[in-house]
């Protein structure tokens, strides 16, 4: 199914854009969290620990305000709440702490409305006085004025504030009191208000993420531009990788140039050059080789529908008639010779790409050879010259295809008989891994010319058929696992040396594949 041209697709350049944007989304979207997390709890025990130092430093004020009081018990209430304001509002040790109010309150009131602030003082109504005033009737309509270890928080003013009441144990001197309870009475008491506004630290944490948003916004920027730089020399290689493949679809087997960036992309490049020389090289093959086909199936049928014809129309006398049937018969067996070779070199070319799977058995090397040596027989026998059969092993077993092994020494059997002068030798001995099949003739040898292209396809001799024999031989000793040679014989004589090593059959691990195949 073809694709189609008009789809969306996305670049290459967005993918990694988007990539990049969506881990500093998240990046941001965690950061931003935990920022919320860590400073609202942060600021909470900021601010209870400042309102604890507060609160400690006003502890030892009052404790040496009440002391200054028992020795001076006569001392007027004005007096007593100048020393108070003197001692513990004037502190830098309190301000720099938490904000302070103080204020008189009746005993066990929890109404702003009863309450009168004596710090900041009223007198002037300026805006610290107004602001504690504020803050002061927020915290007491929404919760009880508590004297305990708790620190509160109220929000005032969208912000929130967290606060604490500490009480002073005072109790106004010119009350009246009873000498077993001294300083309790009905009189106001005094408190301090310790709050501090955290507007300042969520205001440094607005101040920080404002910037954490431009730094997003800087960092997409960032992205965009480095994506594209990134994504770039991907998108050139890749679209000349493309490229070269539409060539070699359209047959241009030019290798791929120039500098890929991607590593990856480079290790594609060198497989598609790779790929190319090998199918540029199949398809010369494949040309050359219907080209060689076509020729040598046209001689042979020129020659047999040409003697068809002198025969129908009686061109030829009685004696000729027989001549003719006889080279119809001739050019039909070599016809079919030939078909039978390129069928046999074309299923060991699909075996090879594994396409085809030969069926192989256990063959027994002396009958399988006994049967070829039967066949070539007769064809040394017409042409008056000898076979010497020096075969003399027993119980050697190979795994192959009776049919193939068959063919590969006919074919090496066929090329001997023609080129020997008088005798070919054939000889067989085996090892612990191969068995080796030996064929020489008493001929002229192969030239060197020859020699450098004998066994590829269409590759004749001077006296050569069709080129395609020794072509299948070497195929076949290639699908069974072995290999075959060819020399000029070193030791003062002429004639070439054909040598076919096959593997031997080793039994269990045979007999096994062939259970499995069995199964």
């Amino acid at each position: 199914m073809r694709p189609n041209k008009k789809s969306f697709r996305i670049p290459i350049a967005l993918h990694i854009y988007s990539s990049l944007i969506l881990v500093a989304l998240i990046t941001v979207l965690m950061i931003g969290l935990s920022n919320q997390l860590i400073f609202k709890t942060y600021i909470a025990s900021e601010c209870d620990k400042r309102i604890t130092n507060a609160v400690n430093s006003c502890t030892a004020f009052a404790e040496a305000w009440r002391e200054t009081l028992s020795a001076d018990q006569a001392a007027s209430s004005a007096t007593l709440r100048e020393n108070l304001l003197n001692s513990i509002v004037a502190s830098t040790d309190i301000s720099n702490d938490a904000s302070i109010v103080l204020l008189t309150a009746p005993l066990g009131t929890s109404s702003s409305q009863d309450t009168t602030v004596l710090w900041p003082s009223p007198s002037n109504y300026n805006s610290m006085y107004i602001r504690s005033v504020d803050v002061l009737n927020t915290i007491l309509s929404e919760n009880e004025l508590v004297n305990d270890t708790i620190t509160r928080s109220v929000i005032y003013k969208d912000s929130e504030v967290y606060y604490r009441f500490v009480g002073l144990d005072y109790t106004d001197p010119s009350c009246e009191a009873d000498t077993d309870t001294p300083y309790a009475s009905d009189a106001d008491q005094y408190y301090l208000l310790i709050y501090i506004d955290s507007s300042s630290y969520y205001s440094f944490y607005n101040a920080l993420h404002l910037a954490l948003l431009r730094s997003i916004v800087f960092a997409v920027i960032c992205s965009a531009i480095m994506s594209i730089l990134v994504a770039s020399p991907i998108y050139i290689s890749a679209r000349k990788l493309s490229r070269f493949a539409a060539r070699v679809g359209k047959g241009d087997f030019t290798p791929v140039k120039g500098h890929i960036v991607s590593r990856e992309l480079s290790d594609l490049g060198d497989i598609m050059n790779s790929m190319a020389t090998r199918l540029e090289k199949s398809d010369i093959e494949q040309k050359t080789f219907f080209q060689n086909a076509s020729h040598e199936l046209r001689t042979p049928l020129m020659s047999i529908q040409g003697y068809a014809e002198g025969i129908k129309y009686d061109i030829f006398d009685e004696e000729k008639k027989e001549e003719a049937v006889d080279i119809i018969i001739s050019e039909t067996t070599r016809l079919s010779n030939l078909v039978e070779n390129l069928l046999s070199i074309s299923k060991m070319d699909m075996s090879r790409s594994g396409n085809y799977q030969v069926k192989k058995q256990m063959l027994e090397v002396r009958e399988i050879t006994e049967s070829v040596i039967d066949k070539v027989r007769g064809g040394f026998l017409h042409a008056g010259k000898q076979l010497v059969n020096e075969f003399d092993i027993d119980d050697v077993y190979i795994y192959a295809n009776e049919g193939d092994i068959f063919r590969m020494l006919e074919n090496i059997f066929s090329n001997c008989l023609r080129y020997a002068e008088n005798t070919v030798v054939f000889r067989c001995t085996y090892d612990i891994s191969h068995v080796t099949f030996r064929i020489s003739d008493d001929g002229p040898g192969i030239s060197e010319e020859v020699q450098k292209h004998l066994f590829e396809r269409f590759a004749k001799g001077s006296d050569g058929k069709h080129g395609i024999g020794l072509a299948l031989a070497n195929s076949i000793a290639a699908e069974h696992g072995g290999t075959i040679t060819a020399y000029n014989k070193d030791d003062g004589t002429t004639g070439a040396v054909f040598e076919i090593r096959i593997p031997t059959a080793k039994c269990r691990e045979q007999l096994s594949k062939i259970n499995n195949e069995g199964n």
